[in-house]
């Protein structure tokens, strides 16, 4: 592979999975020993993406978020193109306020993308989540 094609010459943030990673920016607590001692930093990296791949949605995946999302409640939380419909009462239960959590759906994947922009580029959300499932489709 080429120096240019290393993901490390793209962002010095960005790393594989599969490389020991060094957080060089702030973290949110992710809540969990186990896996904070396998997350750059100790926690989920503030202003940089993280890809939560799972076999299948809708098994519980946004509980690996629920410290996070703890943290961030005095902001506003987006999540974008969730799979499944979100229970407000869970998200109560958790100690988020649903009035901070909004849902956006897009009918295609570059509306989503449109979407992701313009929500980051207003800055006013603590998070925002893209939660598509992957799908064929354009």
């Amino acid at each position: 592979m080429s120096p240019a094609m290393l993901p490390e010459a793209i962002h010095p943030d960005l790393s594989r999975g599969n490389q020991l990673a060094r957080a060089r920016s702030r973290i949110v607590e992710c809540g969990n020993a186990n896996l904070a001692s396998e997350l750059p930093g100790g926690g989920w990296p503030r202003g940089a993406l993280t890809d939560l791949l799972v076999q299948q949605t809708g098994c519980g995946e946004l509980r690996l978020l629920r410290p996070a999302l703890q943290q961030l409640a005095s902001k506003p939380v987006v999540l974008l193109q969730p799979p499944h419909d979100l229970q407000p009462t869970a998200i109560a239960w958790w100690g988020v306020d649903a009035a901070n959590l909004m849902t956006v759906k897009a009918p295609t994947t570059a509306d989503s993308l449109w979407a992701a922009e313009q929500i980051l580029r207003a800055g006013t959300c603590g998070a925002l989540g893209v939660l598509e499932a992957h799908r064929s489709e354009d």
